[in-house]
């Protein structure tokens, strides 16, 4: 008998879904072959293991990100403050959202605790985040300054997602699009 048929995107969002709840070590073949319909045997047809799966529902989700949040930087159609000010509400907006929320944080918190391979796909996601914001804060500083800028804001970011989460309060994400805001302008240099 054949294995029931899901679309790819619609099985990685449900098992997205389930290690954002539940994280990576609370998480079973078992939660994750329910979320997506199908029998954990059917599951198996389509991933021989979780660690297989969270490896390509981390890879999915960056790809997804990287092309509806990160490529919002590189738009040069856009002034560099509307496409900080766009990439702060569209990061808002998904990472409040259940689809995708803060996973790559709560499996970062997970693998460091004896799953260090997943550390790998979670760094690059990180690194061409700061890379978004880099490029926008070229402009106006220099590049090791732009480049430690957006690392902080990623940073910022992060830690505002979690806060935004623990207290049901988005007050935080908004803190942090206006301090990446007026990170925007360039240093004023001391009057001599």
């Amino acid at each position: 008998m054949r294995p029931p048929k899901i679309p790819r995107d619609v099985l990685l969002q449900r098992c997205a879904n389930t290690f954002k709840r539940l994280g990576y070590h609370g998480t079973t073949m078992d939660e994750l072959s329910s979320a997506c319909g199908l029998t954990k045997a059917s599951f198996y047809h389509h991933y021989p293991n979780k660690e297989a799966l969270l490896r390509d529902v981390l890879d999915w989700t960056h790809e997804r990100l990287k092309q509806s949040l990160f490529a919002i930087a590189f738009d040069e159609n856009l002034p560099v403050r509307e496409r900080l000010a766009s990439m702060g509400r569209k990061a808002k907006r998904l990472f409040q959202d259940d689809s995708i929320g803060c996973l790559m944080g709560v499996v970062a918190v997970d693998a460091t605790y004896g799953k260090v391979e997943l550390m790998a796909p979670i760094r690059r996601f990180l690194d061409d985040w700061a890379q978004a914001f880099a490029e926008l804060y070229r402009a106006a500083h220099g590049q090791a300054e732009a480049h430690g800028l957006a690392r902080q804001l990623v940073a910022d970011f992060e830690g505002a997602i979690l806060l935004a989460r623990i207290y049901d309060d988005s007050s935080y994400i908004d803190a942090v699009i206006e301090r990446g805001m007026r990170q925007l302008e360039p240093a004023s240099s001391p009057s001599g």
